[in-house]
């Protein structure tokens, strides 16, 4: 009984450290659309490509191609980004 009382006395929270290096592909699918080639080609700088999504509609956030999470957009600092409002 008292190893189990010192183990407790001795116990450290696990830390995350080990996974400081470790690199995910996060993705963030706002829309799409289908284009042909010729409309692709004939694309300029300034150019409006509309989607077939809400911009006020949830957003699907990808880790590794698996399903992590739902955002929303959000503009910070005059940049584009997403907040996250529920884990999958």
């Amino acid at each position: 009984m008292s190893d189990k009382i010192e183990a407790q006395e001795n116990f450290e929270p696990q830390t995350l450290d080990f996974l400081e290096d470790v690199k995910l592909k996060i993705s963030v699918n706002v829309g799409r659309t289908s284009k042909l080639l010729l409309e692709i080609v004939s694309l300029k700088e300034g150019d409006i490509i509309a989607l077939d999504a809400d911009i006020d509609g949830n957003i699907n956030v990808m880790l590794n191609n698996q399903p992590f999470a739902v955002g929303e957009m959000v503009v910070a600092n005059d940049k584009y980004g997403v907040r996250i409002i529920d884990l999958a």
